[in-house]
């Protein structure tokens, strides 16, 4: 009999995992909301 191997990960593995990705579309998205920032900034658009 062949022993039973888990194709599913571990449930703190599969949310390790959603909170690496949920971490890096947040960071991503920093930055590209500062780089918009600054050509915003350099086509001369103060915020204040």
């Amino acid at each position: 009999m062949k022993p039973v191997i888990d194709s599913h990960p571990a449930l703190w593995r599969r949310l390790m995992w959603m909170m690496a990705i949920w971490a890096a579309s947040v960071l991503a998205l920093g930055v590209v909301a500062s780089v918009f920032k600054l050509l915003m900034v350099a086509a001369g658009m103060k915020s204040h």
